[in-house]
């Protein structure tokens, strides 16, 4: 496998090309926070939480590493005030779509509000996430992918996206047969980042394609 060196925090590290740069980093020791990355699936940037700085022609610009490349040369901040603080800005929207049963989530989440924001959410913060939460046809769902991109990588294709903007949401594929039953394999479940997929996919997600 070819590898090549790149600037990471002002530092030279020799790291594989062939796998996205949150990988290559994860590799060094280097954990950029991530919801919607999955080694086995790739990047999708919808979490917003793995965003880096890169140095272009134009300067330092702000970018996901689940959806960046290695390539020689390259340079990328991974903890500036800048990074920071759109973590907490993605952190805070994500918030917004719990409460989570894996209590961890909003743990990590969290933090790095606080982190990039040195506070914790005001009262005026917290009555917007529960204003956004009642509107939230799936409270616990961060329309992340991974259940969608497993469920079509293993070729069953039980789970596809419904709606835009804000009425996106996941949505379950009903089969023309109950003998192509949906549950057994768990893969979703195994795979959700916040445990939203209980006790299957067919009862998680209400809204229905072809009912």
């Amino acid at each position: 496998m070819k590898r090549v060196e790149v600037i990471i925090d002002n530092q030279v590290l020799s790291v594989r090309q062939d796998i996205p740069l949150i990988q290559a980093l994860r590799e060094q020791g280097i954990l950029l926070p991530s919801l919607c990355y999955h080694h086995l699936l790739g990047g999708y940037g919808s979490c917003g939480l793995c965003v880096v700085e890169i140095y272009t022609g134009a300067g330092w610009r702000p970018r996901h590493a689940c959806l960046l490349q290695p390539e020689a040369g390259l340079q990328v901040k991974t903890n500036t005030p800048t990074v920071l603080r759109l973590r907490a800005r993605a952190a805070r929207l994500l918030l917004r779509r719990g409460p989570f049963p894996k209590k961890e989530v909003e743990e990590l989440l969290g933090h790095l509000v606080q982190k990039g924001e040195k506070k914790c959410f005001e009262p005026d913060d917290k009555e917007a996430a529960a204003r956004s939460r009642a509107g939230n046809p799936a409270p616990g769902c961060i329309l992340c992918g991974l259940c969608v991109r497993i469920c079509e990588k293993i070729r069953k294709s039980r789970l596809t996206f419904l709606g835009r903007g804000k009425n996106l949401q996941v949505s379950f594929v009903s089969a023309e047969e109950e003998t192509a039953a949906c549950g057994s394999c768990k893969a979703c479940q195994r795979i959700c980042p916040t445990g939203f997929i209980e006790p299957s996919a067919r009862e998680a997600f209400t809204a229905r394609l072809y009912k």
